[in-house]
């Protein structure tokens, strides 16, 4: 009796051991957060409009947050993740559901093309953060994003 227990006990420890490395790996996940700031002159947009903010993404799922401040602009209907440099639009690659959260604020939740992920995160000043809204259909407000 006493040997099954006791194989019983290493086969239990046995099995901790190999799940150890498993659940350290598997929460080894770091979510990648980069500041924006925003102005409405680089995109032609709303001259005296203003933002800020923090886009969030995790880099196993591509899933993405935006917590965005503005003001001096018409209520968002649209923000997007595009690639490209100061001065040129670029692309989408980033797209999202807003939900406002009172005058001036907004949060929004979505998702970045898959083969964009690793390029955003190691080189985040090849994209920026675009608000649009009715007035300005082409982007309010446009900021590169920082670490």
């Amino acid at each position: 009796m006493r040997t099954k227990v006791e194989l019983r006990l290493v086969a239990a420890a046995a099995l901790a051991l190999l799940a150890a490395p498993l659940s350290t790996v598997a929460d080894d996940t770091t979510e990648a957060t980069f500041k924006v700031v925003l102005t409405g002159p680089e995109v032609s947009g709303d001259p005296d409009g203003r933002g800020e903010g923090t886009v969030t993404i995790n880099p196993d799922t591509g899933e993405a947050t935006v917590q965005l401040t503005y003001s001096n602009i018409a209520e968002p209907t649209q923000v997007h993740i595009r690639r490209g440099a100061t001065g040129i639009e670029g692309n989408i690659v980033g797209t999202f559901h807003m939900k406002r959260e009172g005058r001036g604020r907004l949060s929004a939740t979505g998702s970045v093309r898959y083969d964009h992920v690793q390029p955003l995160i190691e080189s985040p000043e090849n994209y920026y953060l675009v608000v649009q809204n009715n007035e300005h259909v082409v982007g309010a407000l446009r900021g590169p994003l920082r670490k």
